[in-house]
Formats: C-alpha cells, sequence, structure tokens
C-alpha cells in the first residue's frame, strides 16, 4: 500500500497545469493525468501486479489454467505485466500511440494461449480494482487508466483476431487446441529429449516460420491446474507433423512430466504456431538483405529457434556467425549436426562454443570443427574480431535465459551495435530486454 502522502500526492498532481498535446488514441485529459500519475504507478512497481494477480484468480480461479505456475512463482509473469503497462502509457503519453510492434509479441502470446475478448475485460476489471485498493485514487484517474486499459485492450483482442484469422486461412492451420499424437522420443543431449508430434485426425498440419513455437497443454496427475507450455518447433516445415525439444529443468514440472511419464501413443493438446522472433525491425533485411551478416547467439535449450532459422539460410550466401554457451558437452544438444555443418559449409560460415564446466573429454580447440572454444561465459571480447561490427546493416539474433539475454544485449551495445540490430524471444513472459540492460 502506498503511503498517505503518496496518495494524497494524486490529488495535488491533477491540479498542476500541463501543456500536452493530444494524443490520437486517448483524450488529453486522460493524457495528463496518465502523465502525472505515471511515478506513483512505478513506485507501486510489482506490488500491483503481485497484488492483481492475486485479486483476479481469487475471483476468477479457472484463469490459473492458462497461466505457468512457476512464472507466478517466480515473479517473472508479475514483472512482464507491469513492464507491459508501463511501457504502453508512456508510449501514449510522450507519441499518442501504443507501443505497436512491441505489443505485437503479446499478440502471439496471448493467441498461443487461445485467449478470447471476455478475458481482457476480467483483466481490466481487476486492474481498476487494483488501483482502487492500492491506491484509493481521485474518480479522475481511476477513469483516465480505464481509458487506458481500453485502447490497450481494444489493441489485444484485435490483434490476436488478426492472427487467429491468418493462422486459420492457412493450410493446416487451426483455432484453439488440436490432438496430437507422441510419434518418436529421442535423447539429443544428457537432458533434452527431441519429441515428434503427429495430429490425431491425420490430416495436414500448418507451415511455420523459423523460429515459432507450438503450445503443449498438459496436466498430470496430481496436478491442481492444467499448464500450458511454449516450446520452439525444429527442423523444416513438412504438412505432417511438428518437432520439438525439451530441455529437463531443476524442478520443472512440465519438462519432467514430458521426459519421464509422456510415452509414444499419448495424445497431448497443441495450440498451432505463433510466435515473433523473426519479425521486428530485422524482416526486411532477413527476407530482402540476403547478403547481410547474421549473428545467432544462444545459450542452453535457447539453441532451438536459432538453430530454426540457421536452416533457413544455410544454403545462402550470407556471412553467419554462430556462438552458443553451454554447461558442458553433455548439455549440448546438436552439436554433432552444427559440427558436421562447419565441415560442409567450409565459407561464411562460423561457430564458436562456450562451455562453463567442460568435461574431460570435451576437447577445446581453435577452428571451426572444434567441439568448444573458450572456458567459462559467454565473453563476446572473445570474437571480436570475428563479428560484423562495421556492418550496420548485420543483424544479431540471441535466445536463452534471461541472465545470457541481458548479458548479451549489454556487450553488443558495449561494442557499439544498434538496439535496432537486436531480436531475442523469451521462452516466458514478454520480457524488455534490451531496456532493461542497455537503457532507452
Amino acid at each position: 500500500m502506498l503511503s498517505k502522502a503518496s496518495r494524497g500526492a494524486l490529488t495535488r498532481l491533477l491540479l498542476a497545469p500541463s501543456h500536452r498535446a493530444t494524443g490520437r488514441n486517448v483524450s488529453t485529459k486522460t493524457l495528463d493525468v496518465v502523465k502525472q500519475t505515471l511515478p506513483l504507478v512505478a513506485e507501486a512497481g510489482t506490488e500491483f501486479t503481485s497484488h492483481f494477480y492475486k485479486r483476479m484468480f481469487a475471483d476468477h480461479p479457472e484463469l490459473l489454467n492458462i497461466f505457468n505456475t512457476s512464472n507466478q512463482r517466480k515473479g517473472r509473469q508479475q514483472k512482464a505485466l507491469f513492464s507491459s503497462i508501463a511501457a504502453s502509457a508512456t508510449s501514449l503519453v510522450e507519441t499518442g500511440e501504443l507501443p505497436h510492434a512491441a505489443l505485437e509479441g503479446i499478440h502471439h502470446k496471448h493467441c498461443a494461449l487461445n485467449c478470447v475478448p471476455d478475458q481482457y475485460n476480467v483483466v481490466g476489471k481487476h486492474i481498476l480494482g487494483t488501483i482502487v485498493d492500492l491506491l484509493d485514487p481521485p474518480s479522475e484517474v481511476l477513469e483516465a487508466w480505464k481509458e487506458v486499459y481500453g485502447v490497450l485492450a481494444h489493441e489485444c483482442i484485435e490483434g490476436s483476431e488478426r492472427l487467429y484469422r491468418e493462422v486459420e486461412a492457412k493450410e493446416g492451420g487451426w483455432r484453439g487446441e488440436r490432438d496430437f499424437r507422441l510419434a518418436r522420443k529421442s535423447g539429443l543431449s544428457h537432458s533434452v529429449i527431441e519429441f515428434v508430434f503427429e495430429p490425431v485426425d491425420g490430416k495436414a498440419v500448418c507451415d511455420f516460420t523459423p523460429g515459432q513455437y507450438t503450445t503443449l497443454w498438459l496436466q498430470g496427475q496430481g496436478w491442481k491446474n492444467r499448464q500450458p507450455r511454449h516450446y520452439t518447433l525444429i527442423g523444416e516445415p513438412n504438412k505432417k507433423d511438428y518437432t520439438i525439444a525439451v530441455k529437463k529443468e531443476t524442478d520443472g514440472l512440465v519438462s519432467s512430466y514430458l521426459h519421464d511419464r509422456v510415452a509414444p501413443g499419448d495424445v497431448l493438446q497443441m495450440s498451432a504456431p505463433y510466435g515473433n522472433f523473426y519479425l521486428s525491425e530485422a524482416q526486411k533485411l532477413w527476407t530482402e538483405a540476403s547478403n547481410k551478416p547474421v549473428v545467432f547467439l544462444s545459450a542452453g535449450i535457447g539453441i532451438t529457434p536459432t538453430l530454426s532459422m540457421l536452416g533457413s539460410i544455410k544454403n545462402e550466401q550470407r556471412s553467419v556467425l554462430w556462438l552458443h554457451a553451454a554447461e558442458n558437452g553433455e548439455e549440448h544438444p546438436f552439436r554433432s549436426y552444427l559440427v558436421g555443418l562447419a565441415r560442409a559449409k567450409t565459407e561464411g560460415f562460423t561457430r564458436r562454443v562456450w562451455y562453463e564446466n567442460p568435461k574431460g573429454d570435451d576437447i577445446q580447440g581453435t577452428g571451426n570443427e572444434a567441439l568448444f572454444h573458450y572456458k567459462g561465459r559467454m565473453e563476446l571480447k572473445n570474437v571480436e574480431h570475428l563479428l560484423p561490427l562495421s556492418e550496420v546493416d548485420a543483424m544479431y539474433y540471441f535466445c536463452g535465459p534471461s541472465g545470457f539475454m541481458e548479458s548479451v544485449a549489454a556487450q553488443l551495445s558495449d561494442l557499439g551495435v544498434d538496439k535496432k540490430q537486436m531480436s531475442f524471444e523469451s521462452f516466458g513472459p514478454a520480457q524488455n530486454i534490451l531496456n532493461e540492460s542497455i537503457g532507452h
């Protein structure tokens, strides 16, 4: 709960003069109020979103079936929601527009979770209720934030419906869940297993773009709630099946269930492919500037989306630098494939690998075909001479744990790489890695 002085400041701020120009999406009065009250919402921080989720789940416990309970427990979802609200409000204040490009990834996640318009009404009710509970604001403040949320919800509903229709229109596309049977299951490393799923109805499945993911819906025996998880699709689209690679995480509820319990022949529910890792500001260069260099940076199971993207361009003439970090060779999926690619593609493909704790049979080397090259965590200073730093159109795609992505973003920035050249994929709730790591 904010202090009495902070709550009283809301009223005083409303009396202060403002010269803010009218935004195109909301009224001038609303923009003024939101601008004046944003610091107080920021003061509440993740306390705001934590209170919101407790409030909403108490009123609608069925929504626990579409939220990742691990992310809730670790506070990731709360942080992501607060960042989205703050970024949307800030964008409205500064430009009069929502951050449409940033929201595109959220639309994809909402479609993957099969969100429907009525759920946005529930969220709005409890966001406003949380404002009342924690801030006790004057009516003008509540009405302003209600208008802001209305604009945001409308954007999300329209954006999601657009994506739903695009996927449904594809051959083999669908909306909602579809039954798939596990056809094959095989180990890729000590902790990573590959799963191949075929549709139970025997019909075609829609194509996907490199870097996109599917969503599995599971509920093991004794689980209180059903759990969705997003997994990057690997391999090339074939209309017949989908393949994913899953790392067994320590205390991972769903990953452990998939590794230990799910067997060939079992039927699971899946959502259609979504995800915009391949988009952002890099899409034009990716599709049209086929001679521009690309750098892929990954850690752990974050290798899967970058590997999928590599597969789509491995026959092009562009220069590719592949950088990966793993615990050791036992925890390095697809190593044989990448070493083989390095042997076959002697020009234009360079790979470098870091092992934090190499095993005795992990032989360190310097060449492209070496099992690994550097000991420790990924340090881009080790490969500064290989990075296309002088190429302003070079693109950098990275994926892995949040700490890894924050480190990569900061290191690239220190080396002079512009944020517009960076794209990343977060497996959990949408994160603002670039802004958090290298500032605005």
